[in-house]
């Protein structure tokens, strides 16, 4: 009985940081700066995890006298200070600001600023392979919004944007960048072919893929093709020659490997 007491008691509380350290194989660590997170992606804290339960909920009178405080500055209108937090794939640990993230919580809030240290995974498998590939492209680009499902692939969108780089720096006549470069490549071209893809149920032939995915391989598409016909398809051609490869659904391994091609 009191095994299962004690069980019970502690799937009330958050993640703690030093548990889930020894579960995962890390290589190593970088400071990634200040970003705003995902209030939601919070998950656990690296010394308090016992006082908050997993809606960080104060556990203690004095963690909630000190809540209370914090949500008085806030409703006045007070900026607090972003917090301090690790990083474990798509996971955050507190290292500082416990309460203002409970503040957070308790005001539905989404968003929260964060000094960022990210944990890296060892390259033992596919999942740490991929999620090593997405935090460097996040790094390099800002863009935190794309998730690809198959190696190689942020590597193709990397040079995507910076042919955009390239194009953005021309017309301007002054250097680009990146992470600006990034942004309109993601809003002038990325958005438009995803809501496309949306519009025309592409996702459905593919299941366990991604717009993204998708968007990765109606660009190989439009490469080959206009490899072979000496000029630019567009996009739109591409995504109608795509429609039509798709009907019966069971041609999904076909086109997979009709799109590997090295970069």
């Amino acid at each position: 009985m009191r095994f299962f007491k004690r069980f019970f008691k502690n799937k009330k509380h958050l993640k703690s940081f030093d548990e889930v350290l020894k579960e995962e194989e890390i290589s190593g660590w970088r400071d990634l700066g200040y970003q705003t997170i995902e209030v939601d992606k919070i998950v656990g804290s690296v010394g308090r995890y016992k006082d908050f339960d997993k809606e960080f909920r104060p556990l203690k009178g004095s963690s909630k006298s000190r809540l209370q405080e914090l949500e008085n500055a806030v409703l006045r209108g007070k900026i607090l200070p972003p917090i301090e937090v690790y990083k474990i794939k798509d996971e955050y640990y507190v290292v500082d600001g416990n309460h203002r993230v409970a503040v957070a919580k308790k005001l539905g809030q989404k968003e929260i600023d964060a000094h960022v240290i990210e944990y890296i995974p060892s390259e033992n498998s596919i999942e740490n392979i991929l999620h090593r590939e997405r935090s460097d492209f996040e790094l390099i680009t800002g863009l935190r919004e794309i998730i690809l499902t198959e190696i190689g692939q942020y590597r193709k969108l990397l040079n995507q944007i910076l042919e955009h780089k390239y194009y953005m720096s021309e017309k301007r006549g002054e250097e680009v960048n990146i992470k600006e470069a990034a942004r309109g490549w993601y809003r002038n071209i990325y958005l438009p072919i995803v809501k496309k893809i949306q519009q025309e149920r592409l996702l459905d032939a593919f299941p366990g893929r991604t717009e993204a995915d998708l968007y990765v391989y109606i660009s190989d598409h439009k490469w080959l093709e206009s490899q072979k016909r000496g000029y630019d398809i567009g996009f739109d051609k591409a995504i109608e020659d795509f429609k039509n490869l798709v009907p019966g659904i069971t041609l999904k391994d076909k086109i997979l490997e009709l799109f590997k091609r090295p970069f």
